[in-house]
């Protein structure tokens, strides 16, 4: 089957990293920066099966994009480990979509405005 992975446009490494790593629990997998220090920075990180470029070159897309992750197990579990972590720059809830009534839908918001909505159907 063929793997999607999506190109989030980001502007402050620092902050990246705050926001995927610290608080939503990205791994780094891999940093390309041709001249460190001077060149952009595009990585790749993972949590469970989601897999995202992350990447400060300009041609690669433009900040505010809202991608979904569809079938993400445990995702109140998640939600309530991302609350106790007491991230001041997102509290994010849990809601139920007009969609489907046995699912829960969780967005957060990185730094430069992109959207992650998680969606876990409860059986």
């Amino acid at each position: 089957m063929s793997t999607i992975k999506p190109i989030l446009r980001i502007f402050d490494y620092d902050k990246t990293i705050e926001f995927y790593v610290d608080w939503l629990g990205f791994k780094v997998d891999w940093i390309n920066e041709f001249e460190k220090g001077v060149a952009p920075k595009f990585m790749q990180v993972t949590l469970k099966d989601v897999v995202l470029y992350l990447s400060e070159h300009h041609g690669d897309g433009s900040p505010g994009v809202h991608i979904t992750v569809n079938d993400f197990e445990g995702l109140r579990a998640y939600h309530q480990l991302l609350i106790d972590k007491k991230y001041k720059y997102n509290g994010p809830g849990l809601e139920i979509p007009f969609w489907n009534e046995n699912a829960i839908t969780m967005t957060v918001i990185d730094p430069v405005g992109n959207q992650i909505t998680f969606t876990e159907v409860v059986k």
